[in-house]
């Protein structure tokens, strides 16, 4: 310890000296620096109370976030494999899998849920120092980089970490690992295959599968592409192809072996996921098949070479939307530079030329992307791969300028003269994310301060005018172009400025891409040329980060800990409550579908890749709200509460707009459904100034004996009352109308026309510069609940209509792939009631399939009570472990279960397993049971864990070995050098 401040002077002296090390901490803290500057201007935490959440971070992300936290700190580790805060119940391999396992999240254990901003702060900010350092890393020990200019390492590393994807995708942090991972992986496998020890390039490339499995599989893709692009100068040996083909294949089996053994070493995890991802997002879409037409017109990538080629209302979320591949000026042309200039062999140009064409038709044909994406469309974010694109190009643009080319007068012309059509064809068309004019506020600025700003021109470009005059040595005809063309920039820029054009994207852009061939031109040794090149990319590079994030929606971060706290205090007051063993939340709202998971309790919402399509489909067909790999219980019943086991449900009181402005900085809920029955059907157990919590006590646990016909029902599609009656009816054995559909006595139409096509019914607006309604007008009979059954063709003009039930905004949910009940009264006979669908904007409104349903809960409760008698008591739970028993006093003879169906589960019926069963289309687990008293144990286990450990088990033996046998080898060569 007395040595300690000894020590720690000599480090920082060795690093002060160490040039090596000082390229990488400058390429490490670059990107970190431009992107803080970047957010500070946005106004984003901690710089405003923006929080760096947006999209899927915000409404799946950050909810996974608290679940990992709540499973790994509470001793409760059956989280690890399935989770009861996943929607009805699901595996969890894939959730830990693709969003979870990353050192990075180790912020979200050690900072306390209130503090989540902070984590998401410093996780995603030190992510992209870490992609900065790795491809610097990369290009010092493969590409000799401190023998050449080292300018060009920070400026390479930070177009790169900068680059299109990256920054536009950032909302996706879970993607950027491998995007870290990728210049190891390269780095080792490059050493591989000119010789060197493979152990390396196996262990970096499962980090990087089992970091992110999804982009890992990109990679391996990649990987391959780069091995054949690596090892192509083997093909040009001396002798004939069968030489030529030995020698390259030589190169190429290890590099396929190896990755094999990098893999399979991970399958512990990745075989799991496999069998999960085949009944979540492997059941979504229909088989991969070849079409030949283009998915985008090829020539508009050009508008994603342009500064901030990114906005929210592209259609990047839906798709198919255009490749980001955007990696600043100076890499981009040192690209396309590479095939002329670069010291490569001519072998490897070929396969660059080879493997950009590949690129190519993955950015324009559906099929070929399709590859990089498992075989399906993405949900939302296409063509994610491009990252592996802007990699590979930054790096070939990295081996072109390190060699100080200095272009011809003709590569000039040219360059200038497509970066001239190119911007132009831009110009030519609509983009949403391309602006023709420089932002409002500078024009306002310069129009306001013309004397001001032309003073300052004349200044700056004055003054690299005399620069370029003192500085220039290596020619006259460069120092007199250099002054010349700061002269005339002058009345240039004045102009533009002026103009309101100048600063705009596509110039910007020109600007930019002239500049870079002007200074490879040129080629000018002075130490402040490069600074002014720095300069340019630094800010051109900050820019489209700027462009590229400022038009997202981003959650407010004080009102994020304020719904996350108040989500937990309100389930913990039901886990206090609780002593009836298992139970489920239900409620009138929602901060993200993912709320279960960050208050960790047991839902009914999810929104994740992983979710199985079976679950969704139950939601369906119930007529609740399931699709987009997501579920939301927004439209419960007395039936589906008791199902589902729902015996819990948070309710949120009316608030002010006084209220809203009297507290900034807490989150108040908007209230997402609507359930008149509430108050009939619960008991008030809880309330504060805000939230109310209700308990009904007369629903099923999680298992209740029942007879086959129940456990044999098929669903009929976009059909939740025959669906529900066939459930009731199977239940009680007598055929009823539970729930019926009314006739609608009336519709009163406002600019509208209904008209009849092709089956449909549609309702069209007469004067389009007006708004239109379709008002349908009812009076209760009865003292039953009333529900609008809404057509799934009204899923389309969801967002464009408004809908009001007498007098006030009904909360329903936008999105949904089936028919939907929505509750509108209970228990109000002679009560008039309209529902008014209204618009200024669609023109037409489908309602065909439209209907009033009344449901008889007096019938229905009947139905259930009988059922009641045979429910099994929950002695203990956990999300991989029920135990419990059952008394079954009638004819049932098998227990049907509220748990999606899954082949990890098994059942033990008085110590004896029982063979399970998937019910209702595949959708819930079941299995036989006979009449007295029973004791069950439901237990889960993860579909094909064992299988995969044994195979990484013996992976991992494999490696040992030759690990072993490379030390035998290195010993028994000393021993050799030594005699």
């Amino acid at each position: 310890m007395k040595n300690l401040p000894s020590r720690m002077i000599s480090w920082f002296r060795s690093f002060k000296i160490d040039r090596k090390k000082q390229i990488l901490t400058i390429s490490t803290l670059a990107p970190m620096a431009i992107i803080l500057v970047v957010w500070a201007i946005m106004g984003m935490f901690p710089f405003g109370n923006k929080s760096q959440m947006a999209v899927d971070f915000s409404q799946q992300y950050i909810g996974l976030y608290g679940f990992m936290k709540h499973t790994l700190l509470t001793g409760d580790w059956s989280g690890l494999f399935y989770s009861f805060s996943k929607s009805l119940g699901g595996s969890m391999i894939g959730i830990w899998a693709y969003y979870l396992i990353s050192p990075f999240n180790i912020f979200y254990l050690i900072l306390p849920l209130s503090k989540f901003v902070w984590a998401v702060f410093i996780s995603i900010l030190l992510r992209y120092g870490a992609m900065g350092f790795t491809f610097a890393f990369l290009l010092i020990k493969r590409y000799r980089a401190m023998e050449y200019n080292p300018w060009l390492v920070p400026l390479m590393s930070t177009a790169y970490t900068l680059s299109g994807m990256i920054v536009s995708y950032q909302m996706n942090p879970i993607f950027y690992d491998a995007f870290i991972m990728l210049p190891l992986v390269v780095w080792a496998l490059e050493e591989m295959i000119d010789g060197k020890k493979p152990l390396r390039y196996v262990l970096l490339l499962a980090l990087m599968v089992f970091f992110q499995f999804y982009m890992g599989y990109m990679a391996c893709i990649f990987i391959a592409l780069y091995t054949l692009y690596y090892a192509a100068p083997r093909l040009a040996i001396v002798g004939d192809w069968k030489i030529k083909l030995s020698h390259y294949l030589k190169a190429v089996v290890p590099v396929i072996l190896y990755s094999l053994l990098g893999v399979a070493s991970v399958c512990f995890i990745l075989y799991p996921v496999f069998l999960n991802l085949l009944t979540s997002k492997g059941a979504y879409e229909t088989p991969w098949t070849w079409a030949w037409a283009f998915q985008i017109n090829p020539l508009d990538i050009l508008a994603k070479l342009m500064i901030g080629g990114f906005d929210n209302t592209s259609g990047w979320s839906a798709g198919p939307n255009l490749p980001n591949i955007y990696i600043g000026s100076f890499a981009l042309i040192g690209f396309l530079f590479y095939f002329k200039y670069a010291k490569a062999h001519l072998a490897q140009k070929w396969a660059v030329a080879l493997i950009s064409t590949f690129f190519f038709f993955s950015m324009t044909h559906e099929a070929t992307s399709k590859i990089w994406h498992m075989g399906q469309n993405p949900a939302g974010f296409f063509y994610r791969f491009t990252w592996i694109v802007c990699f590979f190009f930054v790096l070939l643009a990295y081996q072109t300028l390190r060699e100080e080319i200095r272009i011809s007068v003709r590569d000039l012309a040219i360059g200038a003269f497509v970066a001239l059509i190119s911007v132009l064809y831009v110009n030519s068309q609509d983009y949403t994310f391309i602006s023709l004019n420089q932002p409002e506020a500078l024009t306002a600025f310069v129009t306001g301060q013309k004397t001001l700003v032309l003073v300052l021109l004349i200044a700056i470009f004055g003054g690299l005018a005399l620069l370029a005059h003192s500085k220039i040595k290596s020619s006259t005809a460069a120092r007199h172009g250099s002054m010349t063309l700061a002269v005339l920039t002058i009345p240039l820029l004045y102009f533009g400025l002026t103009k309101g054009i100048f600063f705009s994207q596509t110039l910007l852009t020109l600007m930019t891409w002239l500049a870079v061939l002007l200074f490879l031109f040129v080629q000018p040794k002075q130490k402040w040329a490069w600074i002014a090149l720095s300069v340019m990319s630094v800010l051109e590079l900050g820019y489209n980060a700027y462009l590229s994030q400022v038009t997202l929606g981003y959650a407010d971060a004080d009102k994020f800990t304020s719904a996350t706290l108040q989500m937990k205090e309100l389930t913990d007051v039901v886990k206090n409550y609780n002593k009836a063993g298992f139970y489920r939340i239900g409620s009138s709202f929602i901060y993200s579908k993912n709320d279960p998971f960050i208050a960790s309790y047991p839902g009914l919402s999810a929104f994740s890749s992983n979710l199985e399509k079976s679950t969704v489909s139950l939601f369906n067909s119930m007529g609740d709200v399931g699709g987009n790999a997501s579920t939301y219980y927004a439209n419960g019943t007395l039936l589906t509460d008791a199902l589902y086991g729902v015996r819990y449900y948070m309710d949120r009181k009316d608030y002010t707009n006084e209220d809203v402005e009297n507290n900034p900085t807490t989150h108040f809920f908007n209230r997402r459904n609507n359930r008149t029955d509430l108050k009939a059907t619960y008991n008030l157990i809880y309330e504060n100034d805000r939230f109310e919590i209700y308990e009904n006590p007369n629903v099923f646990s999680i298992a209740y004996g029942t007879n086959p016909t129940t456990r044999n029902i098929k669903f009929g599609l976009n059909n939740p009352v025959s669906n529900q009656n066939i459930i009731l009816a199977s239940m009680s054995g007598v055929e009823q109308n539970y729930f019926e559909y009314v006739g609608i006595p009336t519709i009163e139409l406002s600019n509208m026309e209904k008209v009849e096509e092709n089956g449909n019914v549609i309702y069209r607006r007469i004067d389009k510069s007006q708004p239109g309604s379709v008002m349908v007008k009812f009076t209760p009979q009865t003292d039953y609940t009333y529900y609008f059954q809404a057509p799934y063709a009204l899923r389309s003009s969801m967002g464009k209509i408004s809908i009001i039930v007498n007098g006030a905004y009904y909360n329903y949910s936008q999105s949904y792939d089936q028919v939907q009940l929505w509750n509108l009264l209970d228990r109000s006979p002679g009560l008039e009631t309209t529902i008014t669908l209204q618009t200024s904007t669609e023109d037409e409104i489908n309602l065909t399939n439209m209907g009033l349903v009344r449901a008889n809960q007096t019938a229905i409760q009947e139905v259930l009570n009988q059922r009641l008698k045979q429910n099994m008591t929950v002695d203990s739970w956990t999300n991989t472990n029920i135990t419990g028993s059952v008394d079954i006093t009638d004819d049932s003879t098998v227990m049907m279960t509220s748990i999606p169906y899954d082949a990890g589960w098994s059942v033990t019926v008085d110590g004896q397993e029982v063979e399970t069963t998937a019910a209702w289309d595949n959708s819930l687990l079941s299995f036989p049971i006979t009449s007295g008293k029973h004791k069950i144990i439901i237990h889960y286990q993860t579909p094909g864990l064992w299988t995969g450990i044994i195979i990484s088990v013996c992976s991992w033996v494999l490696i040992a070995y030759l690990i072993w046998l490379e030390k035998s080898k290195a010993q028994e060569d000393m021993k050799t050098a030594r005699t």
